[in-house]
């Protein structure tokens, strides 16, 4: 499962000052283009900010773009690594299939909320964004079908069609900013509703609502 990092590295004491002050800058342009964009953020806004002068950024960032892509990379690569982790194992058991499959949801949302501005920036600001979504939209397709070989899944699921699904609520909810206990009981909720539906338990076609009773010999 993948935790969280804390919300401030560029604070950690076991780094070196160079190794802090280049967090720092990271994580004021994130701050920056999250709020302004790519085009109207300046460097000159990011080291005031960060109280350093431009030298400094550029030690660390031969450009704009640099800094922006590093953090674009960043991003996209820990999203590749829950969905990698996330599959499930072929020897799993039953019992475990709900909890497991829970904690690989909430390792999804908690990497999305816990920098939301770096969220903003490669999930929905960033030109490639909707090609992440797409990668990642298939890497959990492929999850699904090695799961479905394993006997996990159904088979008659399109694992395509299952895979944009998750990604299509996991994208709205994360619109909606959870705190970490809406996180748990959305995990719970998610996982709930893909593997059991909405529909209750067949009660068997002689019980059905819209089935009428039989008529009484008269």
């Amino acid at each position: 499962m993948i935790t969280a990092r804390p919300t401030s590295l560029s604070q950690d004491k076991r780094l070196t000052k160079g190794e802090r002050t280049r967090l720092q800058l990271l994580e004021v342009a994130a701050a920056e283009f999250a709020e302004r964009g790519f085009q109207q953020t300046r460097i000159s806004d990011i080291v005031a900010r960060a109280g350093v002068t431009q030298p400094v950024f550029y030690q660390y960032f031969p450009s704009k773009q640099a800094a922006y892509d590093e953090l674009v990379g960043m991003f996209a690569q820990r999203l590749r690594q829950a969905i990698s982790q996330a599959r499930l194992p072929a020897e799993l058991d039953g019992s475990e299939l709900a909890d497991r499959i829970r904690r690989g949801v909430r390792a999804l949302l908690a990497i999305l909320q816990e920098d939301p501005n770096l969220t903003r920036i490669g999930f929905f600001q960033v030109a490639a964004a909707e090609a992440l979504k797409d990668e990642l939209v298939a890497m959990i397709a492929d999850n699904v079908r090695a799961e479905q070989q394993a006997g996990l899944f159904r088979t008659t699921i399109p694992a395509d069609w299952f895979a944009q699904s998750l990604m299509g609520i996991i994208e709205r909810f994360t619109r909606q900013m959870p705190d970490a206990a809406q996180q748990q009981a959305l995990a719970a909720f998610i996982t709930d509703l893909l593997l059991d539906g909405i529909r209750g338990p067949d009660p068997g076609p002689d019980c059905r609502p819209d089935r009428q009773p039989p008529r009484q010999a008269s």
